[in-house]
């Protein structure tokens, strides 16, 4: 009995192998927890002050400003069960959005490129840069706070 119990488990870890290397989903899957991803928040306003809070369900960065063409970075580990998230609250003068900067999905991961979400506000909206192709694409549009 031994012995069929350990071929058994043989042929799970290379099932698991296999399915690694040839099915993205399930590479995306495994590598959860081992390697780090990363959230940027780029100010691109032509000089006005980017003021953004940014949380998750575990932690609050608080309220933050970046200059001109300041950058703020943090990077983390997601967790096992696929909920990581964070989300931030963007304004400059009377203009805000609000919305996730990083989800521990698939299609999330294809739309920054990889494991760096880039996000680059600029006057005409927030835009995600796709670190594979180089490109920015307008993802949300500035709302006017009401007064």
């Amino acid at each position: 009995m031994k012995g069929s119990s350990k071929a058994i488990w043989q042929f799970y870890c290379v099932v698991l192998l296999l399915a690694s290397a040839f099915a993205p989903s399930t590479s995306w899957w495994i590598r959860r927890g081992l390697t780090r991803d990363y959230v940027r928040i780029v100010n691109n306003l032509n000089n006005q002050q980017l003021q953004y809070q940014c949380k998750s369900k575990d932690d609050d960065f608080g309220l933050r400003s970046l200059p001109p063409n300041g950058e703020y970075e943090w990077g983390f580990r997601v967790n096992f069960w696929g909920s990581t998230l964070y989300f931030c609250n963007f304004w400059y003068l009377d203009n805000h959005a609000v919305f996730d900067v990083f989800r521990d999905t698939i299609d999330f991961l294809y739309e920054c490129g990889g494991a760096h979400c880039i996000w680059k506000a600029k006057e005409d909206g927030i835009y995600l840069f796709h670190i594979q192709t180089k490109e920015n694409k307008k993802m949300h549009d500035w709302e006017k706070i009401k007064a």
